[in-house]
């Protein structure tokens, strides 16, 4: 099972409001990306914060997240198994980490924006499900 490719909330894509390009339609590091949370236990501190919409959790994991009222078809994916920190996952693209359980995957270097929505899409083999992490 694979993350669904899609330019929203929920999918493995950009959203609009994530990373805007420059008049030449070039993505740079540093300027934003797909954002991502640290794990599940992170996922829970988001939403107990109200960073993090409880619409977008799936409901079956209302034991490990409260509150969580989003549908069941969504899934949480996680990529890696180390320590979330800033490093490279591919030779285009790299995890920022922003806060302690928040980071966005980010162009390594200068790119065109579509370039760059095909290299986060490059990721997809690499992701696994997450929902039974600790």
């Amino acid at each position: 099972m694979f993350p669904c490719v899609a330019d929203n909330a929920t999918g493995l894509g950009l959203r609009a409001r994530d990373l805007t390009p420059d008049e030449a339609g070039q993505a740079h590091p540093g300027r934003g990306g797909m954002s991502v949370v640290s794990c599940i236990d992170g996922l829970r501190h988001r939403v107990a914060k109200r960073k993090f919409p409880p619409t977008l959790v799936p409901e079956r994991l209302g034991k490990r997240i409260p509150g969580a009222i989003g549908q069941n078809n969504l899934r949480v994916f996680r990529i890696g198994s180390g320590r979330f920190e800033r490093g490279v996952l591919t030779k285009s693209v790299a995890l920022e980490v922003d806060i302690d359980d928040h980071g966005t995957v980010q162009p390594c270097s200068v790119m065109h924006i579509t370039a760059f929505k095909a290299a986060i899409v490059s990721t997809r083999h690499m992701w696994c499900d997450g929902e039974c992490d600790e």
